[in-house]
């Protein structure tokens, strides 16, 4: 039996990855341990979508080169998009690793890792096709107790300029949708209760099957799942999101009211600049619309600042839009730069200098929207999935609203996995602090029987 590290970087999909590359090594007889200094093989599993994920990688990993000097039949492995994106360039820099897969390697892991740990390395398996479509459900090892993930996509096929997403993971290709209901099935067999719909752009869903169901039609099936609470799903494209999936949101019972929708911009210009196929008035749109449909909606988004081209005027756009719509959060990142895609070689240099002041500026603005926001919800009754124990607060239950707030209540009178009433008596910070109701919790079976 051997000691097993995992340090997961980047997406939910990565996290997925992680939860499959447990499972697959458990089968082997390692044990998940937490401590790197406790592993016989330490696999940090990549992103690549920003460079400051790639540097963090490279840096924690340089880090364990001491381990490795005095512990040379310790394992060092890097896999996930990184791996794929870098290949054979990781042992230029980093030697003391013993083995690089990419993302269409992950299946191939457990034979990959006996090589590396008979001493037969460095083994690299950078080089094949994009991962075959197949069943997840036999990969049982969750990182919840509550939620669990579940891919319904891999690949993306929109290329926007600025990301390496399509070169590391493929074109698209939709998950049959008997699979994706076996693994729903097989993941509520196991008490989660909350599902999570995973792909690039989910948006577009079964375009590439025939016969499949769209997107909001997959959600009224995995909805009629019995056992399901909650479903969630991650990432929506604007240019993909219909009618119909405001209608999902706003009519299947256990499709929680939140949707995360990425900007990227408030211009016009920058958006055909960044090749996303839409328009600011069309974003905006979208937006009242579902709004209008689902009243209280959680919304959350993405913005890059400094993309190649991105004016004062473009900028000024950007900030306006924050300003009216009033995001939830957003998640604000400075424009990395990847090689290999058509961002890379646009003209139109912003200044990093100029780059920091416009991250700072929006940073600022939406700490206050997001202060404001969770104060709205001070003096409401929600319904709150409970998670886990909160680590920072251990008296504390910890888990989120529909619309995805993080909420805190007292742990007497109710467990992880209820679905419990609570009323909201205060906002610390971003987090909400609440008392159960005299309904007290909504246990699974009176939810769903």
């Amino acid at each position: 039996m051997s000691n097993l590290c995992i340090r997961t970087f980047g997406c939910q999909m990565n996290k997925r990855d992680s939860e499959i590359i447990h499972s697959m090594l458990a089968e082997k007889g390692y044990v998940l341990v937490d401590r790197e200094e406790d592993a016989d093989v330490i696999l940090f599993n990549t992103c690549c979508v920003r460079e400051h994920a790639e540097r963090r990688v490279y840096s924690r990993m340089e880090q364990l080169a001491t381990l490795k000097m005095r512990r040379p039949d310790v394992v060092l492995a890097i896999g996930g998009c990184m791996a794929q994106k870098e290949g054979r360039k990781i042992l230029e820099r980093l030697p003391h690793v013993d083995l690089v897969f990419g993302t269409g390697a992950l299946y191939d892991l457990p034979a990959l890792l006996e090589r590396a740990v008979a001493g037969h390395g460095p083994v690299i398996s950078v080089d094949g096709d994009v991962r075959p479509i197949r069943s997840q459900a036999e990969f049982g090892a969750r990182e919840t107790s509550v939620r669990a993930w579940v891919s319904i996509a891999e690949g993306c096929d929109n290329q926007c300029a600025y990301c390496v997403v399509p070169l590391v993971r493929g074109p698209e290709r939709s998950k049959p949708a008997k699979l994706i209901l076996d693994e729903v099935n097989r993941a509520v067999e196991q008490g989660h209760t909350e599902i999570f719909l995973l792909g690039q752009n989910v948006n577009s869903y079964g375009h590439d099957l025939v016969g499949a169901p769209d997107f909001p039609g997959l959600l009224q099936l995995v909805n009629d799942v019995s056992g399901v609470k909650r479903i969630r799903f991650t990432t929506s494209h604007p240019k993909d999101m219909s009618p119909r999936l405001v209608e999902a949101l706003r009519d299947l019972p256990h499709v929680c009211e939140h949707l995360h929708l990425p900007l990227q911009s408030g211009s016009t210009r920058v958006l055909d600049l960044m090749n996303r196929r839409y328009t600011r008035d069309d974003y905006l749109r979208k937006i009242e619309s579902l709004r209008s449909a689902v009243p209280g909606i959680g919304l959350t988004t993405d913005i890059i600042v400094g993309f190649p081209g991105e004016t004062e005027e473009d900028f000024e756009q950007t900030r306006s839009a924050l300003a009216e719509i009033r995001f939830d959060t957003a998640y604000i990142f400075k424009f990395s730069p990847r090689v290999d895609t058509r961002a890379e070689t646009l003209p139109g240099h912003v200044p990093e200098n100029e780059i920091v002041h416009r991250h700072r500026v929006l940073l600022e603005m939406q700490k206050e929207i997001s202060r404001e926001k969770v104060l709205e919800s001070v003096g409401t009754r929600q319904e709150v999935l409970v998670e886990a124990q909160s680590a920072k607060e251990p008296e504390y239950l910890t888990g989120r609203t529909r619309n995805y707030k993080v909420v805190r209540v007292e742990s007497d009178g109710v467990r992880v996995g209820d679905e419990a009433e609570v009323d909201i008596t205060e906002a610390r910070g971003w987090t909400l602090y609440g008392t159960l109701t005299a309904q007290a919790a909504l246990r699974s079976d009176a939810v769903n029987g």
